[in-house]
């Protein structure tokens, strides 16, 4: 990260925006909590491509009595991300490139309008999207020559949703994984993970860590909350076959506490001793009513860690939680996990993915 940023020609003045359209004044991200941090990592990554300043966007939470609708109310990234980390971070290892946080367009006059990018569009490499907006800027009667901070220039930008290909550019073992971990959970909210990773019951993370989606917002053609725990239960008992002394511990993360009993009511007979981030705090009211008055994404971030520390994890590929926690855990790996063990010889077209 630190050579790319030393390699990229830099533009003064010229600012990037990016954003789903979502919000108000749409510039916001939206899509779920993964969703738009998927878009933010993607636009930092893009910002660098062009050498521009990066505005982060402010995100729009989800409706809580419509977990469907994501584009709700508008807060600034820091409630879900570390945005004091991620400066610190790109401050040491890609000083070249300034920050504006939630929408921050004060005192810069003129915006440009990219073209609207939709998500089967071509992904954008190494050199292209700088080129994408020398060519949009020149379309307006200016060039990049005539930015600088005296005469500044916002390039308004969406949607980044898979806007970047590491793969053609050649830097999903490198660029990709730094800015990954530029871009941390809210501090407060992982605090909170900690202590729930703290109880004694999980055994210094000897236990077993499922996530499973059975709240009103997935989608039943991605896999019902029945078919995962029946699979679930499955992978659970190979495991325990195959690991001699293995754990009977099993830490469950789901929206909906019906769920999480039905799945607890599978296991027990069965000898495992299920969890969960409620009845683990249930000896502590104080925390637990601080978690109950979470809204629905920010209880997730709470269960991050959580997963992310647990010996053997289990996640259903089409949740980007899930996703997210996989690649977290193996993203020191030598080979790339989704690469090697999930998606081997296949590319990814926009949405598709072919085989």
């Amino acid at each position: 990260l630190s050579q790319l940023c030393s390699d990229t020609k830099w533009q003064p003045g010229l600012w990037l925006h990016c954003h789903s359209h979502c919000g108000v004044n749409r510039t916001s991200v939206c899509g779920g909590l993964n969703n738009a941090r998927n878009r933010v990592q993607t636009c930092i990554r893009m910002a660098i491509d062009a050498g521009a300043g990066l505005i982060i966007p402010s995100a729009t939470a989800r409706d809580e009595k419509d977990l469907l609708n994501t584009n709700d109310k508008i807060m600034c990234a820091d409630v879900f991300w570390n945005m004091q980390f991620l400066e610190k971070k790109l401050g040491k290892y890609c000083p070249q490139l300034e920050l504006r946080m939630c929408d921050d367009r004060r005192g810069i006059e003129r915006v440009i309008e990219s073209p609207r990018r939709e998500y089967l569009e071509e992904p954008f490499v190494k050199g292209a999207f700088r080129e994408t907006i020398a060519m949009v800027v020149s379309g307006k009667q200016t060039n990049l020559r005539n930015m600088s901070t005296a005469h500044q220039v916002v390039f308004d930008f969406g949607d980044s949703y898979i806007g970047w290909n590491y793969r053609a550019s050649n830097e999903l073992d490198t660029i990709r994984k730094a800015l990954f971990k530029t871009l941390t959970f809210n501090r407060q909210l992982l605090d909170l993970s900690t202590q729930i990773s703290h109880d004694r019951r999980l055994k210094h993370d000897a236990y077993i860590g499922v996530h499973l989606r059975g709240e009103s917002d997935w989608p039943a053609g991605f896999g019902s909350a029945d078919d995962q725990m029946r699979l679930y239960t499955k992978e659970i008992e190979r495991i325990q076959s195959l690991s001699p002394g293995g754990t009977n511990t099993i830490y469950v993360s789901c929206g909906d506490q019906s769920v999480i009993q039905r799945f607890r009511d599978l296991l027990s007979p069965l000898g495992y001793t299920v969890l969960d981030k409620n009845l683990i705090l249930s000896s502590q009211p104080a925390t637990l009513k601080q978690l109950e008055a979470l809204p629905f994404d920010r209880k997730a971030i709470v269960e991050y860690q959580v997963l992310v520390n647990a010996k053997f994890f289990m996640g259903v590929i089409m949740s980007s939680m899930s996703s997210l926690i996989a690649y977290a855990r193996t993203v020191d790996d030598p080979k790339d996990y989704f690469d090697t063990y999930v998606f081997p010889g296949t590319e990814r077209n926009g949405l598709e993915r072919i085989y």
